[in-house]
């Protein structure tokens, strides 16, 4: 593969996590032989363009599908030429490697002492939603969550926090498949905590209006799991409703 140089610049800029998902990426391949290593176990398949579309709905960026892969194959393989996973990354015209970018080389230092096991969990849990701030991040490579909200994937994901809003103004802070309430349940500790759930995926939907009566609902903790339990399937809610016994 060959680096040309004049090549159209990112239109969005790639995230903290985009870039140390790319590093895993190319650090914890599976290579069982000679031939170029493929997607991590953990990811659960063999083709690397279904290992991008998994990190596609946390850190998509407002890209489409297709940007979204190449981006993240370009940063893999920008990666590549430190590791044995049988790829030789980027090349120029002469068929030399290109030394690092700085970021590209601040994502290496921080996490080259770091365990496999725990960089894929870290990895993991960015693809899961979980929110890493920028300068946390140079301080401290560890993934740490502070109550519920960090963790909400929807929430990260909305264009427009007004939306969120307006969504538990109409539908409340009942669970629309079960009817749990996180207040009733622990009290003030609970009050407002409800997860909301796009209908249709942003990662199917792309740019478009979001309508909160019709395009949000309210699930607690442990409907809105069982929403995305299966990768490739989101349940409806009358679905979801159906497999509460």
């Amino acid at each position: 593969m060959f680096l040309d140089m004049n090549r159209p610049k990112q239109l969005v800029e790639r995230s903290i996590s985009m870039m140390i998902a790319s590093y895993w990426l190319s650090r914890c391949g599976v290579r069982d032989d000679e031939s170029a290593a493929s997607p991590p176990s953990a990811l659960d398949t063999t083709t690397w363009k279904a290992a991008y579309d998994s990190f596609f709905d946390a850190m998509g960026d407002g890209r489409t599908p297709s940007q979204f892969r190449n981006s993240m194959k370009n940063a893999r393989d920008t990666f590549d030429i430190l590791f044995d996973n049988g790829r030789i990354g980027w090349v120029d015209s002469e068929g030399q490697q290109p030394s690092l970018s700085s970021s590209f080389q601040r994502i290496h230092d921080q996490w080259q002492l770091h365990p496999d096991v725990e960089l894929e969990k870290f990895v993991l849990g960015l693809r899961a939603g979980i929110p890493v701030a920028a300068d946390r991040q140079a301080r401290d490579p560890q993934a740490r969550t502070e109550g519920g909200e960090k963790v909400f994937i929807s929430i990260k994901r909305e264009r427009d926090p007004k939306a969120r809003e307006a969504g538990l103004m109409i539908h409340g802070l009942d669970c629309m498949a079960c009817g749990f309430n996180f207040e009733r349940t622990y009290g003030s500790w609970g009050k407002g905590f409800i997860e909301v759930h796009h209908v249709v995926p942003l990662s199917e939907a792309g740019r478009s209006e979001t309508d909160p009566a019709t395009d949000l609902i309210v699930l607690c903790s442990n409907c809105h799991r069982m929403v995305h339990r299966k990768r490739g399937v989101c349940l409806s809610l009358n679905e979801l409703r159906a497999q509460i016994e």
